[in-house]
């Protein structure tokens, strides 16, 4: 394994079991105790695990365990390709609204530079697309959660649902097409929903693992998605479940 997967293994166990040791993670994984020591101080340095004698115990919330670094390393390839299909699909002169999360990441950063007006629910993103000139910045103001500095509350879906967006870029955890879109937080759902409905046209941007998970909130259903952009993995019952609800699908 290399450090990304020792480390979505790592982070999976802890998940999974609450606890960890060092000789059997090194064991698990094909490295040594020295390597397994390492991986646990960075996750520790990140405020995601608690280093006890001979291994580590888990303290971040299940289901936010991998941090948005972490995350934003993972699948990086698929990501980018994602990101790519979905800025072919945007026209100059577009108002975009821009979910958060690490693909809508990766769309801010083939969109930056492109002479369009974004609102990004993300600072990650914000910080990308407020440095390209030809790129008009708007954001939606309320508070921002961490690590994701994603806005969330009142006032943040008051200044999406205050402009009419061309098209909205989501990009959610889970798209299991008999649960349709659904997230993990209430706050993170109430966001999505602003973005879909103020927006003309939503592009749902998601590695094709993610249309056979559910998470805990529902967003909305298949038929407020006008075009899925997905990777050729896609599982094709789940393919033929949103051609069913009129949702073009675009493969990365």
């Amino acid at each position: 394994m290399n450090s990304e997967e020792r480390l979505k293994f790592v982070v999976e166990e802890l998940a999974r079991a609450g606890r960890v040791g060092v000789a059997e993670l090194a064991q698990d994984t094909g490295t040594s105790e020295m390597t397994i020591r390492r991986d646990l101080d960075l996750l520790q340095s990140q405020g995601l695990v608690r280093r006890v004698r001979g291994g580590a115990v888990g303290v971040a919330l299940r289901g936010e365990i991998i941090p948005f670094t972490l995350r934003d390393k993972q699948g990086k390839e698929v990501k980018r390709r994602l990101a790519a299909a979905v800025a072919e699909l945007i026209s100059d002169g577009e108002a975009v609204a821009l979910d958060n999360g690490t693909t809508c990441l990766a769309v801010a950063r083939e969109l930056a530079g492109r002479a369009i007006t974004v609102m990004p629910l993300s600072l990650h993103s914000a910080v990308v697309l407020g440095e390209a000139a030809r790129t008009k910045l708007i954001m939606p103001g309320g508070e921002v959660s961490s690590p994701e500095l994603a806005s969330y509350g009142a006032a943040a879906e008051a200044g999406v649902r205050g402009i009419h967006f061309d098209t909205a870029v989501i990009s959610s955890c889970a798209a299991l097409p008999a649960h349709g879109l659904t997230t993990n937080t209430l706050a993170d759902a109430a966001m999505k929903r602003a973005l879909i409905e103020s927006s003309a046209r939503v592009l749902l941007a998601v590695e094709s693992a993610k249309l056979e998970r559910t998470a805990m909130v529902t967003v909305a259903g298949l038929e407020s998605v006008d075009v899925l952009i997905t990777d050729a993995a896609a599982n094709t019952e789940a393919l033929e479940a949103f051609r069913s609800a009129d949702v073009e699908i675009r493969f990365a």
